[in-house]
């Protein structure tokens, strides 16, 4: 059993995060990875297990990390996070003859907001965030790329369709594939208490919307939370890789915040893919569909030097979880 807990104190805010991950039941190999820093998170799914997804996806949260000591960032540098580890990938794929690796991506930063902090989410691909805000249902934040995505869209199939549609693992962007990359990005909800969970499509596709909201709404802290859904994903098929990264953001008084170099539970960036080995407390569970959040995607500044070569219409053909 392992997780790892950062917790980040700002004037008016807490930010408490921990994170689990575990290879599964079927795959010898964990392909994801995810980042626990203080004001910066996320998990990272690779994909192609004989293009290295193990690597996309842990130079994209190392990429990641990097950036984390200059949280708050301000708004004009987030297009940046996505932006060059997707440089990063590339470069190493184009000099270890591994055209083809990628990784899906999702997080969330701490911004600079005109003087004011907010939580920004970015999401590449199909890794999702979910919120339970205030304690209202669970919603779900993120919008996936992918192939069934766009086509319950378009009213081609409906939601509960999509989890035996022979398409349900094609992603239509992520990182490393092409030389550009465009993330959505969102200000997340936020009120006096709120908890976020950021997961690959190994926990949203082995655990629905009522045991996700019923094991992030238990008063535990965030790294039980966090042990606990990976125990949960353990108890049913486990057929894929599973890393959940649980963010509980408290609002609070200025007077409750310590004095400027007091954070002393706050630690350094952690991009790592550590495996659990907790018992499962329950049975399996069916797939249901989530209810999803309509809140307003933040158009990011464009990027001032692209990559040469125009940016693909989508990778429609990029195969999620390879089996290993």
């Amino acid at each position: 059993m392992s997780s790892l807990v950062t917790t980040l104190r700002r004037p008016g805010m807490t930010l408490s995060a921990a994170a689990a991950t575990d290879t599964g039941k079927v795959r010898r190999l964990n392909e994801d990875a995810f980042l626990v820093a203080p004001g910066l998170v996320a998990v990272a799914d690779g994909m192609g297990g004989h293009q290295a997804g193990e690597v996309a996806s842990r130079l994209t949260v190392e990429a990641l990390a990097e950036k984390a000591g200059g949280v708050p960032l301000p708004f004009a540098d987030l297009d940046r996070l996505v932006t060059e580890a997707n440089d990063r990938v590339r470069r190493h794929a184009d000099g270890h003859d591994r055209r083809g690796m990628g990784t899906t991506v999702v997080g969330a930063v701490l911004t600079d907001n005109g003087g004011d902090d907010a939580l920004v989410v970015f999401n590449v691909g199909d890794s999702r965030c979910y919120a339970l805000v205030d304690g209202e249902p669970l919603v779900q934040l993120t919008t996936d790329h992918s192939v069934v995505q766009e086509l319950i869209d378009r009213g081609e199939i409906a939601p509960h369709e999509a989890r035996t549609h022979p398409e349900r693992n094609v992603v239509t962007r992520a990182v490393g594939i092409d030389d550009i990359v465009v993330a959505d990005w969102y200000v997340a909800p936020v009120g006096a208490r709120s908890r976020f969970l950021f997961c690959s499509d190994g926990v949203s596709n082995e655990l629905d919307a009522a045991a996700l909201g019923a094991l992030l709404g238990a008063p535990l802290s965030a790294d039980l939370v966090a042990q606990s859904l990976i125990a949960a994903v353990l108890a049913g098929t486990a057929s894929d890789n599973a890393t959940v990264v649980v963010l509980d953001v408290e609002r609070v008084a200025a007077a409750d915040v310590p004095a400027a170099g007091a954070d002393a539970d706050v630690t350094g960036p952690r991009p790592v893919a550590a495996a659990m080995a907790l018992p499962p407390p329950g049975g399996p569970v069916d797939i249901v569909d989530a209810p999803t959040l309509e809140v307003p995607i933040l158009e990011v500044p464009a990027v001032e030097a692209p990559l040469a070569g125009a940016p693909a219409a989508g990778a429609a053909e990029i195969i999620d979880d390879v089996p290993a």
